[in-house]
């Protein structure tokens, strides 16, 4: 199993360099363009939310998302009825911004996926959610 892990690693990181080189231009490095993606999909998203989605540790996501406020991509809101709790939203430039960023997901996804069919797709969408979720399980139980 261990080939099927680095080629799942292998296009990840391919797909994410891709990216990045892609959106240097708009001052998006880092992997901050996946964090705009989700923001602009989810406005009022909490930092805690965001983290969660991405699978990153809150100092990592509170770090891309204060560059994205810095560039002007997203602004931070205090939600209403908890003064603890920042909602992330786009700013217009960011939401000028998110076609191109689905626009380029959806061809990754594209990418991925045209040599299969759409049973192979439905099979390996269930199989990788499978896995993502045994993952997560594995790394939440604590090291004996």
């Amino acid at each position: 199993m261990i080939p099927t892990l680095r080629l799942m690693g292998t296009i990840s990181r391919v797909i994410m360099n891709e990216g990045n080189q892609r959106f240097a231009q708009y001052g998006l490095n880092n992997n901050q363009f996946i964090y705009l993606i989700r923001i602009c999909e989810q406005p009022g998203l909490f930092f805690s939310q965001l983290a969660d989605q991405m699978k990153m540790d809150r100092t990592t996501n509170y770090r891309a998302v204060q560059n994205l406020i810095k560039k002007g991509y997203v602004v931070k809101t205090t939600h209403p009825d908890n003064k603890k709790v920042r909602c992330l939203y786009p700013t217009k430039a960011g939401e000028a911004l998110y076609p191109e960023l689905h626009a380029y997901e959806q061809w990754c996804a594209d990418l991925v996926t045209d040599q299969l069919t759409p049973g192979q797709r439905q099979v390996l969408f269930e199989d990788l959610s499978l896995v993502a979720a045994h993952v997560q399980q594995g790394i939440e139980r604590p090291v004996k």
